[in-house]
C-alpha cells in the first residue's frame, strides 16, 4: 500500500479549509460593486454578489464554505438578522460578517449572541480594510487548525 506523501496532505488540508471567495449579500449595489473591487484587488478573492436576504436564502445550501457578509438592513424582504439566523439554522458553522449603515450597540450585540463573527459600520473609513483584515484573520485560523 502506497504511503500519502506530504504534498497530497498539504492538499487536503488546502480544500479543508474551504474557499477564499466571499458572499456579499447587500441590497447597496454601490458598496456591493467598490467591496466586492476592493477585495479582489487587495487579497485576491472573488465575490458572488445578492441583492436580497431572500434571494441569498433561495440559493443557501449546508455544508457551504464561502464567508458571507451580510447586510444589517434591507428594504424588502428580512433584516440582516433573521437571515443570519437563518443560515445559522441551516449551517451553524457559518462564518457571517455583519455590515450596517447604523450605529448601534444593541444590534450589533445582538447579531454576535447570534453568531456573527464580526459587526462593522459601512459608514466607516476603513470598512473595506477591516472585513478583508477580518476574512484574512479567519483564514489564517482555519490554516493553523488543519496543521
Amino acid at each position: 500500500m502506497q504511503q500519502p506523501t506530504e504534498k497530497e496532505k498539504q492538499f487536503k488540508i488546502d480544500e479543508a479549509s474551504g474557499d477564499t471567495d466571499v458572499i456579499i449579500v447587500d441590497d447597496d449595489p454601490a458598496f456591493s460593486f467598490m467591496l466586492k473591487d476592493y477585495l479582489l484587488t487587495a487579497v485576491d478573492y472573488d465575490s458572488t454578489l445578492y441583492t436580497s436576504g431572500n434571494l441569498f436564502l433561495n440559493d443557501y445550501r449546508a455544508g457551504e464554505t464561502r464567508k458571507i457578509i451580510l447586510d444589517y438592513e434591507f428594504n424588502e424582504g428580512p433584516n440582516g438578522l433573521a437571515v443570519l439566523k437563518k443560515i445559522k439554522t441551516v449551517n451553524p458553522l457559518a462564518v457571517v460578517i455583519i455590515v450596517s449603515g447604523q450605529d448601534d450597540l444593541e444590534k450589533a450585540v445582538e447579531t454576535l449572541r447570534h453568531g456573527a463573527t464580526d459587526y462593522f459600520l459601512k459608514t466607516n473609513k476603513t470598512v473595506f480594510a477591516n472585513i478583508a483584515c477580518s476574512l484574512m484573520k479567519l483564514k489564517e485560523m482555519e490554516k493553523n487548525k488543519w496543521n
